[in-house]
């Protein structure tokens, strides 16, 4: 614990991490607040939970084709210069969203519209934020600034769902948006503030240049490496896009309406909290590998666990666990990747990362809202948690073998 605190006050010493932390946690906040919004708005307009994952499909989708620009990006350009402008983009979207709201033109038609853009701008964002730990702070720290990013973005998952409730209830969804703007306003001023601070990590020999598609054959030709990305996109398809359906858990299984979809949402950041701040901390090779894989188990028994239960308390406690195995296994995915992957290509490889970060989470919702209206959304957490387990285990076994290459991509 000593050391775990000695970590937090050496990565937070370093002001532009500091200064970027304040305004990414005020970004994630209004993001978190827009997200709800548009899921609530969403099922109000419909009572359909096939259009919640059709939502979530219409933002996640294009962040897979914008992410391998975006990649490319993060290794040319500054990072921060990348997410400045991609936060001015988000202020335009989240005012358009407001203004179409308050004038009751917002149709179904212009958020999936609002959602494409969004996602295509989160997805080209995406790899520069992936990178940012690792230049702001330098290696040694890495696991711990990862944390601090996780930390950050799960605390906002229980502000700005409160926040957001709230002004439903009292007021209305234009005035979320209109507050998410003025969130990513800030953030782009936080990041306009360390445009020219330069990259924290200590050089590496460079290595032989490579085109995209070259790093892509070298990622996928080191298993070690391949196999956590896999991992990725089986925890998108098949776990994580559980919290899409929050609003339909909350109104169908538990009847607990605006309130219920911010105790969900809370409870299922809580938990990524400890499980950022508790479980992620530099481990050697197996050591890290092991943590990925039994925290992904439990990511995935934890889900079946949830949607069994009638009982909201217990629910919640469920989700508490779930959300700390997810936020213990990403984290640790993400520093494993970021530590074996040379600084020249990092923002290529990340946007890989991020394509099959983003891809499996909008198949999933997709897939997920449509089973659950098929059948119900008990049998589809069920079964979703179950393969999500099985999934883990095959690959668990796959990366775990003693012949995988050990060698950087």
């Amino acid at each position: 614990m000593r050391s775990r605190f000695q970590d937090l006050a050496a990565v937070f010493a370093i002001r532009p991490f500091a200064i970027y932390q304040a305004g990414h946690i005020t970004m994630t906040v209004g993001l978190w607040m827009q997200r709800i919004a548009i899921g609530w708005v969403v099922w109000t307009l419909t009572g359909s939970e096939a259009w919640l994952g059709v939502i979530a499909f219409s933002e996640l989708f294009p962040s897979i084709f914008t992410g391998i620009l975006g990649g490319r990006l993060a290794d040319r350009i500054p990072t921060t210069r990348v997410m400045f402008w991609g936060q001015i983009a988000s202020v335009f979207v989240s005012m358009l969203l407001a203004v179409l709201h308050f004038s009751d033109a917002l149709s179904l038609g212009a958020i999936v519209g609002a959602m494409v853009f969004f996602g295509a701008i989160n997805g080209l964002l995406l790899p520069a934020r992936l990178s940012m730990a690792s230049y702001l702070a330098p290696p040694q720290l890495l696991p711990t600034a990862l944390a601090v990013n996780s930390t950050g973005f799960n605390l906002s998952r229980l502000v700005g769902p409160a926040i957001s409730a709230g002004l439903l209830l009292v007021a209305s969804a234009t005035y979320v948006f209109a507050v998410a703007a003025v969130c990513f306003g800030i953030f782009a001023c936080a990041l306009h503030v360390i445009r020219d601070v330069p990259r924290q990590s200590p050089a590496r020999p460079p290595m032989p240049k490579a085109g995209t598609l070259e790093v892509f054959r070298n990622v996928m030709a080191t298993p070690i490496i391949f196999g956590v990305i896999l991992l990725q996109f089986a925890q998108g398809l098949l776990l994580r896009p559980a919290n899409e359906l929050f609003p339909a858990f909350s109104e169908l299984a538990f009847d607990m309406g605006e309130v219920g979809l911010g105790a969900l949402n809370g409870a299922l950041a809580g938990g990524a909290i400890i499980g950022a701040l508790a479980l992620s901390k530099a481990r050697a090779t197996m050591a890290a590998l092991r943590q990925i894989f039994v925290t992904s188990a439990v990511f995935a028994l934890s889900l079946v666990a949830f949607s069994l239960t009638q009982n909201f308390g217990l629910a919640l406690f469920f989700l508490v666990v779930h959300g700390a195995a997810m936020a213990s296994s990403n984290i640790a995915a993400m520093a494993f990747v970021q530590i074996r992957t040379p600084q020249e290509r990092l923002g290529r490889v990340l946007s890989l990362y991020t394509a099959v970060y983003r891809v499996g989470p909008a198949l999933g919702a997709f897939l997920f809202g449509m089973t659950a209206e098929a059948t119900s959304l008990a049998m589809t957490g069920v079964g979703f948690g179950v393969v999500g387990f099985a999934a883990t285990c095959a690959l668990a076994i796959y990366i775990m073998r003693p012949s995988v290459s050990k060698e950087p991509v």
